[in-house]
């Protein structure tokens, strides 16, 4: 059970991705409502539709890992040898997809005006 949890914690809490996909959403609509219509609205939205593309390919590959990494702590015999690994495959992946983000970020701030990112990424309250 404790390895459930550290699998299912380094699976969500890692990257905080499931309120991301919430906010691809969100974002996504107040681009179509609040960026001018042209070209670049449709740049900014390929950046979008990649983002998500990666989110999803990040996803599932995040799922085969930690599948494979219960499968091997679940064994009684397994050693700390056979599971390192796999953490840090995992680990390595999330790092990995929040190195993409980022990068999709500063895309999409090199495509959007000033007065567009405040009305499509609000603060926070």
């Amino acid at each position: 059970m404790l390895m459930s949890l550290l699998a299912l914690y380094l699976f969500y809490g890692g990257s905080g991705t499931p309120p991301l996909i919430a906010d691809f959403n969100h974002a996504k609509a107040a681009i179509e409502k609040d960026v001018a219509a042209g070209p670049r609205k449709d740049e900014v939205l390929a950046v979008f539709n990649r983002a998500e593309d990666t989110t999803k390919t990040a996803l599932e590959q995040r799922k085969k890992t930690t599948q494979k990494l219960l499968g091997v702590v679940h064994r009684y015999d397994a050693q700390s040898g056979d599971i390192q690994p796999l953490l840090n495959q995992l680990r390595g992946e999330i790092s990995e997809y929040q190195e993409q983000l980022v990068g999709y970020r500063f895309e999409l701030k090199g495509k959007m005006s000033r007065e567009e990112w405040a009305k499509v990424f609000p603060p926070k309250r």
